[in-house]
């Protein structure tokens, strides 16, 4: 009789530690099966972008061109002129192209047009701020065509009239592309121009 309670006991323990080992398999099945709530857009580009302090309006803009996880090279440059933009406070306008300006001082006038003669001081430098050209370094302006530079500055010229100061960041496909410009800019280089266009007669 003693033995028998004895093995009743056991397999009534048996019995309870199964359904406590299923009750912690149970929890744990619910609590692996439970998402995290969804984020809004501008927290999943907080942690995206590794923002540390709150967006600011300028950054709530641009970002909604960021791109989270780039494959391209032109999601690569995008991204890191956005990034400059916002670390800059550049209050810059995106086209449809991907071209970033930003209209220092108006101009007068009409808009430069294609095949228009044009005179122009200008920086060129990378994001890390070296210069790889400028016409205020040589002392004299560039005179051109619309048209005849790269297609960033073909593009953003028909924006611009006589006396226009622009900031324009361009993403590499709009500048030199895959080839660069041997000696002066690698392949693949997202670019900033300083323009100022001045009046032809000067």
């Amino acid at each position: 009789m003693i033995f028998n309670g004895i093995m009743f006991k056991f397999e009534l323990n048996i019995e309870v530690m199964k359904f406590i080992i299923i009750g912690i398999l149970c929890s744990l099945l619910v609590l692996s099966c439970k998402t995290e709530p969804k984020k809004g857009k501008t927290e999943v580009i907080k942690e995206e972008v590794k923002v540390k302090k709150p967006l600011s309006a300028l950054a709530e803009r641009l970002y909604v061109n960021y791109t989270a996880e780039p494959q391209t090279q032109f999601q690569k440059d995008e991204n890191a002129l956005i990034d400059y933009a916002v670390d800059n406070e550049i209050d810059v306008t995106r086209t449809a192209t991907g071209l970033y300006y930003a209209i220092e001082k108006e101009g007068v006038g009409p808009n430069y047009i294609h095949g228009q003669p044009c005179k122009a001081h200008y920086s060129g430098y990378f994001l890390d701020g070296k210069v790889f050209d400028s016409s205020y370094n040589k002392g004299k302006p560039l005179f051109f065509s619309v048209g005849q530079m790269n297609a960033a500055w073909n593009e953003a010229l028909k924006l611009m009239n006589t006396g226009t100061k622009a900031k324009l960041l361009i993403p590499s496909k709009l500048a030199y592309g895959e080839r660069g410009f041997p000696g002066y800019v690698a392949p693949n280089t997202p670019l900033i121009f300083d323009l100022e266009i001045l009046p032809l007669e000067e």
